[in-house]
């Protein structure tokens, strides 16, 4: 079973090359990409039924959180790099501080769920998941880089 999992996710990986670059990705190509992370997590952090039913909806529900925050921090650095010359000083000095706003509100996400992973796996496993998505992330890269 495990080698299966193993054996999608690499031919999934292959797959996604061009999602890595991609800003937006559609509905289905943004389903596809997390199915192929909701794989390669399972795996590397090897849980069991019961902790997998408790935790991919707490991992999802962060997931779309910082979804949520990353599209604001994107927008806001879209409009100021898009009205840079236009800006006074004091609308650039709001744009930079509603940045760093935005950053501290994904620390302070990744702070209070990180809290909520331990309440439902053991420390190793929530160490491991973040070396883990650090490994997902760096997969894909790898896998964009390559030439086709």
């Amino acid at each position: 079973m495990k080698k299966l999992l193993i054996l999608t996710a690499v031919v999934l990986l292959n797959s996604f090359q061009v999602l890595v670059a991609q800003e937006e990705l559609d509905p289905s190509k943004r389903e596809k990409l997390d199915a192929l992370k909701v794989t390669y997590l399972t795996n590397e952090l090897n849980l069991t039924p019961t902790e997998a039913q408790s935790f991919w909806p707490l991992y999802n529900e962060l997931e779309n959180k910082m979804r949520l925050l990353r599209k604001q921090r994107h927008e806001n650095r879209v409009d100021t790099k898009t009205n840079h010359a236009e800006l006074t000083d004091a609308q650039l000095s709001a744009a930079v501080d509603r940045e760093l706003a935005l950053e501290q509100q994904e620390l302070d996400l990744k702070k209070e769920y990180n809290e909520r992973f331990k309440k439902i796996l053991p420390i190793k496993k929530v160490a491991k998941l973040y070396a883990a998505e650090h490994g997902f992330r760096r997969e894909l890269l790898h896998r964009a880089k390559k030439p086709k």
